[in-house]
C-alpha cells in the first residue's frame, strides 16, 4: 500500500506560500482499466467521510451498465457492476443514512421511470426503488416530461422531494412528490405559477426547501405586467406567491442562494440586449415574513470588469453564474466563469466531453462528427452587502486554457470554490508567476511546472494564491472541479494513465 502524508508549514517565496495548516493524505494508487472505456466518474461523500465512486460504462455513447466503487477511508476496497436495461441515465449520486443513492432515469418503448438504486455501505446490499413511472400512451404529458426534461432532481435534506417541471397543453406547472425516509410516497402535488400565462412565457428555475416549506422560483412574462420572478411557497397543501418585478427592457442572468431566513437572487443584468452585461442585480426575500426586503441593480465598479464586457458576448462568447456564497455578515459572493464555444471535428473512437464542463463523456463511433463544447477561462468575483449594494468586483485571469486541438488532451481549466474561515477559497491547478504585477493563472504548462493552489479571496477582495502541493510531486493530477467538501475536509479522486488515487485535505 502506498500512502502519502504531508504537513506543510513553511514559506516557498515571499508573497507566495505553501498553504499552511493543511493536512494532506493520499490513499493507495490503484490501476483502473475502465478509464479506457469512460474517463468520467461521479463521486459522492457524506458528513461522516464515507466516499463512493460511480462510473458509467458506455458503448457507442450509450450507457450500458455502471460500476460502483467502495472505499475504506482513502483506499479502494471493491467494485460492483450493476446491469441496466433500455436507455438509462444517471442523474445524481449522493449518500444518506449510510446508503449510497444513485438517481436513475430509464426510458423504454412504453415507460419513462425515475428510480433510486440503493447500496447499503455496511452490507453492500443492493435494492431498487421506483419513484415515478409514466406510460407512453396513457400518460403522455408525464412521459414526455420525464423523457425530455433535464431539470429532474431529488431534494434529500430531511426526507425526499422529487420535483420537475411539466407542460400540459399550453400550461406549465411543477410536479412535487414527497417520500418518507424509506422512500415510500407520502403525497404528490401539481403547483401552477399562473394558469393564465402561456407555457412559452413560463420558465421554471428551481425548487428549494427551508423550515419544512417548499419554494419554487419561476420567471414569467405577462403581456400587461411585463417580466417578473415569482417565488411560490408551498406548505400544508397551501400556496402563496410573491411577485419580484424585473425592470422593463432588462435582461438578467441569475443564480439563487437560500438559508433559513433569506432567499437571494443574484446575477448580472443588461439594459441593452441579451448577451452583454452592465452590472449586478440583487433580490433578497425574508422567508419568515415572505416579503422582498432588498432590491438593487449596480453597475460594475472595477475598470477591468467594465472593459471585459465591452463587445465581449458576440458570436460564441458568454458567462455562467456558477456559485453564490453568504458570509456571517450576510454579504453575498458571486462567482461567474467566462467561456467560449468551440466546434471540433471528432475522429472515430475519440472520447469527448459533452457540452457542460462537468457532465458525462460520450463515445463517438462514426466520422466525421462535429461537436460543440464550452472552454472555460477567466473568473468574475463580486461581493454585495445585505442591502444589495456592490462592495467590489474582481476578474481572476486564467490564460491559455486550450492550445491542444485534441479534445481528450485538453488541459485542466476547472476550479472548485468553497467558503471557509468566513472567506472565499478557490482550488485550481496552474502556474502563477508572482514576479508579474498582475496575477494570472496559466494552465497550459506541463505538470512539472504547475501547482495545486488554494486561492483565497478575503472580505476586501484581496486575492492570495497558496500552493497546496506542486504537481511535480504528485503521481496523479487532481482536477479541482472533482472536489467534494464536508465539514473541514475536501476529498478528490484523481486520475491519470489508467490509475487513480483519493486525495484528502483537512483544513
Amino acid at each position: 500500500m502506498i500512502r502519502k502524508i504531508f504537513y506543510i508549514t513553511f514559506l516557498l517565496v515571499p508573497f507566495l506560500s505553501f498553504a499552511q495548516d493543511i493536512l494532506i493524505n493520499k490513499g493507495e494508487i490503484i490501476k483502473d482499466r475502465q478509464f479506457l472505456i469512460d474517463k468520467t466518474e461521479i463521486t459522492a461523500c457524506d458528513e461522516n467521510g464515507n466516499f463512493v465512486s460511480v462510473r458509467p460504462h458506455r458503448i457507442n455513447g450509450t450507457l450500458r451498465n455502471y460500476f460502483i466503487e467502495f472505499f475504506d477511508k482513502l483506499d479502494f476496497i471493491e467494485r460492483q457492476e450493476i446491469e441496466t436495461e433500455n436507455s438509462t441515465e444517471i442523474l445524481e449520486v449522493f449518500i444518506k443514512n449510510n446508503k449510497v443513492h444513485v438517481l436513475i432515469k430509464e426510458i423504454d418503448n412504453k415507460y419513462a421511470t425515475i428510480r433510486i438504486d440503493l447500496f447499503d455501505l455496511t452490507t453492500k446490499k443492493f435494492v431498487k426503488k421506483n419513484l415515478i413511472s409514466a406510460e407512453k400512451d396513457s400518460e403522455k404529458v408525464f412521459f414526455d416530461a420525464l423523457k425530455y426534461n433535464n431539470q429532474i432532481s431529488v431534494i434529500h435534506d430531511d426526507n425526499y422531494l422529487l420535483n420537475f417541471p411539466v407542460v400540459d397543453d399550453n400550461i406549465a406547472f411543477t410536479y412535487l412528490e414527497f417520500f418518507d425516509g424509506d422512500l415510500n410516497s407520502q403525497s404528490y402535488h401539481e403547483i401552477y405559477p399562473n394558469k393564465n400565462i402561456h407555457r412559452k412565457n413560463t420558465t421554471f428555475l428551481n425548487v428549494s426547501q427551508y423550515n419544512n416549506k417548499t419554494y419554487i422560483l419561476y420567471s414569467l412574462h405577462d403581456e400587461k405586467d411585463g417580466n417578473y420572478y415569482q417565488l411560490t411557497e408551498y406548505s400544508n397543501n397551501e400556496t402563496r406567491d410573491l411577485i419580484l418585478p424585473i425592470e422593463a427592457d432588462t435582461y438578467q442572468l441569475i443564480n439563487t442562494l437560500s438559508d433559513d431566513e433569506s432567499f437571494i437572487i443574484n446575477g448580472l443584468f443588461s439594459k441593452k440586449k441579451k448577451g452583454t452585461f452592465e452590472g449586478f442585480s440583487y433580490y433578497k426575500v425574508n422567508l419568515n415574513r415572505f416579503e422582498l426586503t432588498s432590491y438593487k441593480i449596480s453597475d460594475f465598479h472595477s475598470e477591468d470588469a467594465k472593459k471585459y464586457f465591452i463587445g465581449l458576448f458576440k458570436s460564441n462568447r458568454s458567462i455562467d453564474i456558477k456559485e453564490l456564497f453568504i458570509d456571517k455578515e450576510q454579504n453575498t459572493y458571486l462567482i461567474g466563469q467566462f467561456y467560449s464555444i468551440r466546434h471540433q471535428q471528432v475522429p472515430i473512437g475519440i472520447p469527448i466531453a459533452s457540452f457542460a464542463s462537468s457532465s458525462f463523456t460520450a463515445f463517438i463511433t462514426y466520422n466525421p462528427f462535429s461537436v460543440s463544447y464550452k472552454v472555460y477561462d477567466d473568473i468574475l468575483i463580486s461581493k454585495i452587502n445585505s442591502s444589495g449594494e456592490l462592495i467590489w468586483d474582481k476578474i481572476l485571469e486564467i490564460k491559455e486554457t486550450e492550445k491542444i486541438d485534441v479534445r481528450s488532451n485538453k488541459q485542466d481549466s476547472s476550479y472548485f470554490a468553497y467558503f471557509e474561515n468566513n472567506q472565499l477559497n478557490i482550488l485550481m491547478n496552474g502556474y502563477i508567476d508572482m514576479d508579474k504585477d498582475k496575477l494570472i493563472v496559466k494552465q497550459d504548462k506541463r505538470n512539472s511546472k504547475t501547482n495545486f493552489y488554494n486561492i483565497t479571496v478575503n472580505n476586501r477582495g484581496e486575492i492570495t494564491p497558496k500552493i497546496i502541493f506542486p504537481n511535480a510531486d504528485s503521481d496523479i493530477l487532481f482536477r479541482a472541479e472533482g472536489s467534494l467538501k464536508f465539514n473541514n475536509t475536501i476529498l478528490n479522486l484523481g486520475q491519470g494513465n489508467m490509475t487513480k488515487q483519493l486525495l484528502k485535505l483537512d483544513f
